[in-house]
Formats: C-alpha cells, structure tokens, sequence
C-alpha cells in the first residue's frame, strides 16, 4: 500500500502543476479573447471544454511520462504489464484511469456539495450562504478521486491488469 502510495502521489504533483499551469495559460488567452467577442455564454463554453480538455491532456501527459521510469530515490517503477510497452497498451491505461477518475470526481462533488448546507446548519450557519463556498468542492473532489482511480486501476488481476508496480534493485 505504501508503494502504491508514493507512485500516485509522484503521478498526482506533477498532474496538479501541470493541470494549474494549463488553466492559468488558457486564462491568459480567455481574457485577451474576451476583450476582442464579449459573448459571455460563448465564453463559458469555451471555459469549460477548455478546462476538461486541459485536465485530460495533463493526466495523459504525466501518466506517459513516469510509466516505465524510476521514481526518484526509490527503486518503484510503474509500467504496463505488456512486455513491449506500445503506445496502444499506455494510451489503454490512461483512459482506464482517466474514465474513473471523472466518475470518482463527479460523484464526490456531489456528494459533497450536498452535504455542505447540511453540514453548515448542523454548525448553525445559514446553509445558503454556505453554498458559495461549492466552488472549492470541484477541486477538493479530485484529491480522492484519483487515488481511488488509480487504485482501482492496479487492483486489476489477471488478464485485466493493465499496471503494475515493480521494483528494480
């Protein structure tokens, strides 16, 4: 468990700086395009398929990035379980991950955002007002969702194992 642990959390700093740096480049570029069409309703469109589209993009660029490499001071290594690691096997990978992770995500901020008001008048605090702090669930929700993702993942047993965690000495 502990291996398990240190890989996903090398794959998850590097997704989380790599998603940040993708949001705040196309946030750049959405404020310089908002000055030339003000179309707010276009303009949160291209938000949000900008940002899924970011957040998968970052995933699969880090996920191909530490499979089949040494993790820093550790002997770990996380590779597919194919003898020859095509790009196929790791694309394969990824969106095993990839599809739980949004599942596990979705399904936290949900449930999490419906217990915020519950959890804000069992404080005594107006569970409305409470409602304005739902934006930060989004990004709490991805904490566990992807160790459960990535978890799940290497649980696979058999022919249905895609990863697997390996030592080198």
């Amino acid at each position: 468990m502990l291996d398990l642990l240190r890989v996903w959390w090398s794959f998850f700093w590097r997704y989380s700086i790599l998603f940040i740096l993708f949001l705040l480049g196309g946030g750049i570029i959405l404020n310089a395009f908002a000055a030339i069409w003000p179309d707010a309703k276009f303009l949160f469109l291209i938000t949000l398929c900008y940002s899924s589209i970011a957040n998968a993009i970052a995933s699969l660029i880090v996920l191909l990035y530490i499979l089949n490499k040494h993790l820093k001071n550790s002997p770990l290594i996380l590779s597919t379980v194919s003898v020859e690691p095509t790009l196929k096997a790791k694309l394969w990978s990824w969106f095993h991950y990839y599809w739980r992770f949004l599942l596990f995500s979705l399904g936290i901020a949900i449930l999490l955002g419906g217990l915020l008001p519950l959890i804000a008048q069992w404080f005594g605090q107006d569970p409305i007002s409470s409602l304005k702090y739902s934006k930060y669930i989004g990004n709490i929700s991805m904490l566990p969702a992807s160790w459960l993702a990535f978890w799940l993942l290497l649980q696979r047993k058999g022919k249905k194992q895609l990863l697997r965690i390996s030592t080198c000495v």
